[in-house]
């Protein structure tokens, strides 16, 4: 790992300050946000949540599209114009005086940040260093890791320093100030990396020899492909059930009877294990392949979601955290390698925005769907124990695939 960072210090930076600032678009930091938000615009916690869940939807059926883009325009303009729009969508949520325009603005730092931002940096990563995709997608992912500990302490600061439409005036000149240099200074030189990948890629392609796993599929291939069913739900189980409890986290502290102090002091915890996952996990990955990976990644998650239902310490609350931790510096390392061992690396922009999709969906619908159980009168020891029952199918389910898919490749 060391010898890739020195050899590709530069395209491995790009990727790390694309995850880290991709965070004006992610749920941690635009729900610091949110108490100030309802209050000038007059908002409920529902009515707030509606607006956010529909810009969401929105941008999960527009980075279908949006995503190819990487496959067809120039990595460093394509940044750029990203850069650009995230800005703009930082600029146009510090002016928000009506739900129409602060749906639009999160419309547009949820498409670019969430969804654009996390799609250029893992695609860049698996395509032009394929043999060390693992550790690459390892290295670049941390950066969201740290966004998640660095930037809530800067913001609140900010916040109760300038106020909220100020905060959000200070990201977007950072992003133009700090971003556009990177950009231009790092992918010095890309436009030669890029045909040698071209070349790389004529070479395969022209290679009768070469095994199924090197075919380059297009998205309408991989839809009509019935491995990617049989993948889709366990890869999806940790945006979907992780999303869905820490957006109510407020109501599982209550219902716990623990202190909320204690229970965000753990996430500290929760971030280093993460950190430390993408590293081991990515050599591995390299080594065993991603295929072989995918039935393991949701597991820990699992077996945390048992164990938050039945416990009642706070101290087994931080072996949940740990568990799903590692789950999320797994899959954060392993996806975007899975799709290139599958699919090939020629129209990986256009796969990734499908899974892109999903998971921007299923961070939409969760919270709503889990909201509504609650309503019901369902406990979240039982919703927890449901949701640990999912991972569990969904992960023999994606064995049975990865079985049936290296048969295939033999």
């Amino acid at each position: 790992m060391l010898r890739l960072i020195r050899s590709e210090w530069q395209l491995l930076l790009f990727g790390f300050l694309m995850t880290f600032w991709s965070s004006p678009g992610q749920t941690f930091l635009i729900s610091l946000f949110s108490g100030e938000i309802r209050a000038e615009l007059g908002l409920s916690d529902g009515e707030f949540a509606g607006i956010y869940s529909l810009a969401t939807l929105a941008s999960a059926m527009l980075v279908i599209w949006s995503g190819a883009l990487v496959d067809r325009m120039d990595l460093k303009k394509l940044s750029l114009w990203v850069v650009f729009g995230l800005a703009a969508g930082c600029g146009l949520m510090s002016i928000s005086d009506s739900v129409l325009t602060l749906l639009l603005s999160l419309f547009i730092l949820r498409q670019l940040g969430q969804g654009l931002m996390f799609i250029i940096s893992s695609t860049a990563m698996v395509r032009y260093l394929d043999e060390h995709k693992g550790k690459a997608s390892a290295l670049a992912s941390i950066g969201y890791a740290v966004s998640e500990a660095v930037m809530p302490g800067l913001l609140v600061s900010l916040l109760l320093w300038v106020g909220w439409r100020q905060s959000w005036q200070v990201a977007a000149v950072l992003l133009i100030v700090l971003m556009v240099p990177a950009i231009l200074y790092l992918l010095r030189g890309h436009r030669q990396r890029h045909s040698d990948y071209l070349v790389r890629l004529d070479v395969q392609s022209a290679d009768n020899l070469r095994t199924f796993r090197r075919r380059q599929w297009t998205r309408a291939e991989v839809l009509r492909d019935r491995y990617f069913y049989l993948f889709a739900p366990g890869l999806m189980s940790q945006p979907l059930m992780f999303t869905g409890f820490i957006f109510h986290q407020v109501h599982l502290v209550e219902v716990k009877g623990w202190p909320l102090i204690g229970w965000a002091t753990l996430f500290s915890l929760y971030a280093m294990v993460s950190v430390a996952t993408k590293l081991v996990c990515g050599p591995l990955i390299d080594r065993f392949g991603a295929i072989r990976m995918i039935p393991l990644v949701a597991l820990p998650m699992g077996i945390g979601l048992v164990i938050l239902a039945l416990a009642d310490s706070l101290a087994w609350g931080g072996v949940f955290l740990v568990l799903t931790g590692i789950t999320v510096g797994f899959q954060s390392t392993a996806v975007a390698p899975f799709w290139s061992e599958m699919y090939g690396n020629q129209h990986l922009g256009a796969i990734k925005s499908l899974g892109a999709a999903a998971m921007v969906f299923c961070t939409a619908l969760s919270p709503i769907v889990i909201g509504w159980q609650i309503d019901l009168g369902v406990s979240m020891e039982t919703l927890a124990l449901a949701a640990a029952a999912y991972v569990f199918l969904t992960s023999a389910l994606a064995w049975y695939a990865c079985r049936a898919r290296l048969a295939n490749l033999s």
